[in-house]
C-alpha cells in the first residue's frame, strides 16, 4: 500500500488483509484462493480467527500448567484447532461475499495500521507490555517447572512477544 493511499478504518491488518479500490476490507484465504469482503460488524470474528493459533496455544499451555499433562494438553489443543478450523472454513466463510477483484498490491500491514491508527503513548505502552509479557512467560515457565515441551511453547510465546515489541518500536520510529 503506497503512502498516498488511505488506510480504511479497520482493526484488521496482516498478511491476509487487503483493500480494494473502494477501500473495502478484503480477507484473502490462500487455501481456497478467494477473497472475502469483510464488513465492520464481522471484524471481531475475523480478528479472533486470525489469532486462533496463538489463542489455542495459550489455552493449551494454561491447561498443561494447571490440570492436564503435556500430552493431554497437546491433544486438546489439536482437537480444538481442528474444530475451530472446520468452523472457520466451512461455516464462517460461507457468510461473506466473495470478492472478485483482490488487488495484491493493496495489502494492509500491521506496521501501517499501527502507524496510522495509534497514538505515540499507546505504542509506548504496548512496547512495554509486550516486553514484560516476553519476560514473564519465561519466568512463569521456569517457576512452575514446566516440562521441556511446555518450555519450548513458552519460549515460542516469548519470541512472539519480542516480535510485537520490535514491531511497535519500528512503528514508533516511523510516526510523525
Amino acid at each position: 500500500m503506497s503512502k498516498k493511499q488511505q488506510i480504511p478504518n479497520t482493526q484488521l491488518s496482516g498478511r491476509n488483509i487487503y483493500t480494494d479500490k473502494k477501500k473495502r476490507v478484503i480477507y484473502y484465504d490462500s487455501l481456497t484462493k478467494q477473497g472475502y469482503l469483510i464488513e465492520k460488524k464481522d471484524e471481531g470474528k475475523i480478528f479472533f480467527f486470525q489469532n486462533r493459533l496463538v489463542i489455542i496455544l495459550f489455552a493449551a499451555i494454561l491447561c498443561a500448567g494447571t490440570f492436564l499433562d503435556w500430552k493431554q494438553a497437546t491433544l486438546a489443543g489439536v482437537a480444538l484447532f481442528a474444530i475451530v478450523e472446520v468452523y472457520y472454513r466451512a461455516v464462517l466463510f460461507k457468510k461473506f461475499e466473495v470478492a472478485t477483484d483482490v488487488d495484491f498490491g493493496r495489502r494492509l500491514t500491521p506496521l501501517q495500521a499501527i502507524v496510522a491508527k495509534k497514538s505515540r503513548e499507546k505504542v509506548l505502552a504496548l512496547i512495554a507490555l509486550w516486553a514484560v509479557f516476553s519476560i514473564l512467560v519465561l519466568v512463569n515457565a521456569y517457576m512452575e517447572q514446566y516440562s521441556l515441551g511446555l518450555m519450548v511453547l513458552s519460549a515460542g510465546l516469548a519470541i512472539m512477544g519480542l516480535y510485537f515489541c520490535v514491531l511497535h518500536i519500528v512503528a514508533l520510529t516511523r510516526m510523525k
